[in-house]
């Protein structure tokens, strides 16, 4: 991947813009230092030949202090269009990948690791910032300013010029040797970031469990390696980073003084005058500056594309289900009887079928129960009507259409889900229960609340609807955080409910609390329980024992 991805261009367009407006800012910066360089030499004639006072070269001075602050503002606006082009760029680029995470593995992640997708959205994403407010800005200084300054030397001191242009490659030369380097050891940093983060990930996720069985220990000495194979990585990266800034600056220095030392053996013969001689001295370090300055954020470009090309192969993942190009509208499951007629599932990988030749039918308004036990088949049900996956054989239909024919996603705004393991994120309680109906007021929360039976417990809650739950929050116990999703999902006012094992792993109180709040809910929605809790039978109108359909 060179330091000018085609893929990156061609997906994220503020780049092009970017690129567009800092070639003009750079031909200003190049125009600036010419003159800059054509004042001072001027001065230097003018004070050491001519015998100039302050007064004389008052107005050179006043120039030379105006095209400072011009260069300034320059190299500001470059860097802050690129700091904004970053902040877009990434932002896009993060709302892209976790949108296609979500499409492609929308009932879990599955094969993909938490943490490694976390740090590559995330930290990962955030070593563009460097590539674009310091990378590709000396990038175009280096492809307009360093061709600007050689031609106008060419015109001023064709043999300057001629050095110049023989010494300004070994530059790049040795850029690219290093960049080699540093690309191979960016890229084993970037994989022992994301191992570090997703083991750490899930220790915490099983640290009641590491406890209980007295592994913590071990688990301390695995991190501790992963942490240690991280820091030499790093370490690495770091020390090319130095060796490349002293290998670059010994070439520059080397190449002016080779300069300097021509342009003084000619001026002692008198076969050039001093105003443009020392001209294309104060030129020739602002030659080599911009080369040296890509070089030396090298590992900047490095690290930033590696992190996009983990993005973008997130982005390439398969959707779970595909979206047809001339979508029907989809019918309302509340009033509309849904079919499974001879499904057919299977997992990949698995020898044996989860359903074969399976039907059932869901009737609009009832209460359906889904009975069986673990690895019945009651999850993957409840996916299919959700259509995270499809059938291999058979068809799903909702009023005689079929769902493949529908947009996922306009499907699922129809359905209000619970999962078998919910989760909170971080925010208030009002937060967490319009992130499935925003446009809900407070008396529409209160209401989804009373339906879950959740009134009294927000209301004994400190700041009521504003308390903090969720990972950076109150931490609440498995009844009341299932019973704070089941008030999201009724939120939501969808007129398909499907409800995945609402009562597992509950404490007798806290499942009779959630049947209760199952028995008050009005009947103005299908509702689809998937259990094995026989005293949930009672809430149901028609139980399905998938043991029973599969036999």
């Amino acid at each position: 991947m060179g330091p000018l991805d085609p893929r990156l261009l061609r997906e994220a367009p503020a780049i092009r813009r970017f690129l567009v407006g800092a070639c003009i800012l750079a031909a200003l910066s190049a125009v600036l230092v010419i003159v800059w360089a054509e004042l001072i030499g001027r001065v230097v004639a003018r004070v050491f030949l001519e015998g100039g006072d302050l007064a004389s070269i008052s107005t050179l001075l006043g120039l030379l202090v105006a095209i400072a602050a011009l260069r300034a503002c320059v190299g500001w606006a470059l860097e802050t269009s690129g700091q904004a082009t970053s902040r877009q760029v990434r932002g896009g680029l993060r709302r892209r990948a976790l949108g296609q995470v979500f499409r492609a593995r929308p009932a879990g992640l599955g094969d993909l690791r938490t943490g490694e997708v976390a740090t590559s959205v995330t930290s990962g994403l955030d070593a563009l910032d460097p590539y674009f407010s310091r990378f590709l800005p000396q990038l175009v200084l280096a492809g307009v300013v360093a061709p600007a300054i050689l031609v106008w030397v060419a015109f001023r001191d064709p043999v300057s010029a001629l050095i110049m242009a023989l010494t300004l490659p070994i530059i790049p030369v040795f850029a690219v040797l290093i960049g080699r380097a540093a690309e191979a050891r960016t890229k084993r940093r970037l994989s022992a970031l994301s191992l570090m983060s997703s083991h750490f990930l899930d220790v915490v996720r099983g640290l009641a469990t590491l406890r209980a069985y007295r592994r913590g220990r071990a688990q301390v000495e695995t991190i501790a390696q992963t942490s240690e194979q991280f820091r030499e990585e790093t370490m690495g990266t770091l020390r090319i980073a130095f060796l490349s800034a002293l290998a670059l600056e010994l070439a520059a220095t080397m190449s002016i003084a080779l300069i300097a030392a021509v342009i003084g053996i000619r001026l002692v013969n008198g076969s050039v005058e001093l105003a443009p001689s020392f001209a294309v001295l104060v030129l020739a370090p602002e030659l080599y500056l911009p080369l040296r300055a890509v070089a030396a954020q090298f590992h900047a470009s490095a690290d930033g594309l590696a992190a996009a090309r983990r993005v973008f192969e997130l982005i390439d993942l398969v959707p779970a289900v595909t979206k047809p190009v001339a979508a029907l509208l989809a019918p309302d499951p509340g009033s509309a009887t849904i079919r499974l007629e001879e499904i057919g599932f299977a997992y990949e990988g698995r020898n044996a079928a989860i359903f074969s030749g399976f039907e059932c039918e869901i009737r609009p308004g009832e209460r359906l129960l889904v009975a069986g036990e673990s690895g019945a088949g009651k999850t993957t049900l409840l996916s299919l009507l959700l259509r995270f996956a499809d059938p291999q054989q058979g068809r799903v239909t909702v009023g005689g259409i079929d769902l493949r024919d529908l947009d996922p996603d306009e499907w699922r705004r129809r359905i209000a889900w619970l999962p078998q393991n919910p989760r909170l994120p971080t925010g208030s309680i009002a937060e967490v229960l319009r992130f499935a109906a925003p446009q809900a007021s407070e008396g529409e929360l209160w209401t989804a609340l009373e339906a879950a039976g959740c009134t009294t417990l927000v209301s004994a809650l400190p700041d009521g609807l504003d308390t903090k739950v969720g990972e950076g929050g109150r931490q609440l116990s498995s009844g009341e955080r299932r019973r704070i999703a089941l008030a999201r999902a009724l939120a939501r006012e969808a007129s398909l409910l499907l409800l995945d094992e609402p009562t597992a792993h509950l404490d007798a109180g806290a499942a009779a609390q959630i049947r209760s709040a199952l028995e008050r809910l009005e009947r103005k929605q299908t509702i689809v329980i998937a259990s094995h809790d026989a005293s949930l039978r009672a809430v149901a109108e028609r139980t399905i024992s998938l043991a029973e359909v599969r036999r």
